[in-house]
């Protein structure tokens, strides 16, 4: 249930959504969708991501930010595990041709 002056993002009492982010350099423009995914994963289990209460995609350019769910106050171990499984999803989907990874979008139009 929703209350007044929550952000938008929060979905309960007991839930809400988290981001975690990966930025790149403009070097993994040449990567393809399944190695940049690969890539992200690798990142989120070193724990080279970053997790917030906001996306940080619109915020800051050169990054993708995954939206997690889970309890509030979740540890940020929590959240980059279920980070992990999410963009392995990701991954399967990108596999499946069902989904691709806006290269423009992330990294600028060239």
């Amino acid at each position: 249930m929703m209350q007044p002056g929550l952000p938008e993002w929060e979905m309960s009492d007991y839930e809400c959504v988290y981001f975690v982010t990966v930025h790149f350099d403009k070097i993994y423009r040449t990567y393809s969708s399944e190695k940049l995914m690969q890539s992200m994963i690798r990142r989120i289990k070193d724990g080279k991501a970053e997790v917030s209460l906001k996306p940080l995609h619109r915020l800051t350019p050169q990054c993708i930010s995954m939206p997690v769910y889970g309890p509030y106050d979740a540890p940020s171990a929590v959240v980059l595990a279920t980070a992990r499984v999410a963009a392995e999803t990701r991954l399967n989907e990108i596999h499946q041709g069902f989904v691709e990874i806006d290269m423009d979008l992330l990294f600028g139009s060239r």
